[in-house]
């Protein structure tokens, strides 16, 4: 069986390639995929080798997709044909898949909005790994995909208030389209100076972190939740960290108990949190349809990433339609 899948094959470089498709063995399944969607930080991180990035090419980028089981292998339980999933999978139009890797999804849900759920996952694990307590005041600095979840999901968490902060008007804009109603442009304002219980920092920038070390409060909590590629210089640590007594925690989405058996305090596993993030889209607890600011065909794939890189629209995600069967 024959599919197309996206394939980064030179620094800044894709094209639609064609592959072949096995049928699903025992334990797995057979996956049509309606929508996947583009996860900009890490993709274009890739693509392009940022800092802290392999360089390697050819790649299949993606991570984050929903699709419908067309077949399911014989031992298979709890899914069938004809079922809405989501699945951890490369951009492609069909492919097999470990069954135990897919989260059934209800009908209910759009299966565009499901299809970025791992972004809603990534961020999930940074608000777990912040401890946020009832009340807290909250501050997410970065409102991108990864902040903005971050935002909605400190709410879920108990946060008393979040406040979003950056520099580009239609994500504050968006953000309050999303529940954040507390938004600001620069954190460096000595108004919000130690302010904070929690300051999670998303944009990824090397100097917000020095940002973030002033806003929280004696005894806070600092998450770096924004894959900083690079160094911070200018931080410092007594002032900064030491003499406030402050806890900075590292939130890489990799750090996740390895199996449902071995959750402890804040960690969970990939599939529980998946589960949770399909909960709390079933609830419309948090958003994600709001990101995805338009649909993109395959084969203007160059185009959407050299989009996404510009930085010159108002586009926040876009996902790749697979649905024209």
């Amino acid at each position: 069986m024959r599919a197309d899948k996206i394939c980064a094959y030179e620094k800044g470089k894709v094209r639609l390639e064609s592959c072949e498709v096995k049928p699903p063995g025992e334990n797995e399944v057979l996956i049509k995929t309606l929508f996947s969607t583009i996860s900009p930080g890490t993709e274009l991180a890739w693509l392009n080798h940022m800092e802290n990035t392999p360089g390697e090419y050819p790649y299949y980028p993606g991570y984050s997709c929903c699709g419908r089981i067309e077949e399911a292998g014989s031992g298979v339980r709890g899914l069938a044909a004809g079922d809405l999933v989501v699945c951890n999978q490369i951009h492609c139009s069909r492919f097999t898949a470990d069954a135990q890797k897919c989260t059934k999804i209800p009908e209910k849900i759009n299966p565009r909005e499901a299809s970025a759920f791992r972004l809603a996952s990534i961020s999930l694990q940074g608000i777990r790994k912040a401890d946020i307590q009832l009340g807290d005041k909250v501050a997410v600095l970065g409102l991108g995909p990864i902040g903005n979840l971050a935002a909605q999901l400190g709410f879920c968490a108990g946060a008393g208030s979040v406040t979003g902060f950056d520099f580009v008007e239609w994500r504050r804009v968006l953000a309050k389209k999303c529940g954040i109603l507390r938004t600001e442009e620069n954190g460096e304002d000595e108004a919000f100076d130690s302010v904070f219980d929690v300051v999670i920092e998303a944009t990824g920038v090397p100097q917000a972190v020095n940002t973030a070390l002033k806003m929280v409060k004696p005894l806070g909590r600092v998450v770096l939740l924004g894959s900083t590629r690079g160094n911070t210089d200018g931080v410092n640590f007594y002032r900064d960290v030491h003499r406030k007594g402050i806890a900075v925690i590292g939130a890489h989405e990799m750090h996740r108990a390895q199996d449902e058996r071995d959750q402890f305090g804040h960690f969970r596993s990939h599939q529980r949190d998946e589960e949770t993030i399909i909960d709390l889209l079933a609830q419309r607890r948090i958003v994600l349809e709001p990101l995805i600011s338009e649909n993109a065909a395959p084969e203007c794939a160059q185009t959407i990433y050299d989009r996404l890189l510009s930085k010159k629209d108002p586009l926040m995600l876009a996902a790749f339609c697979w649905c024209r069967e």
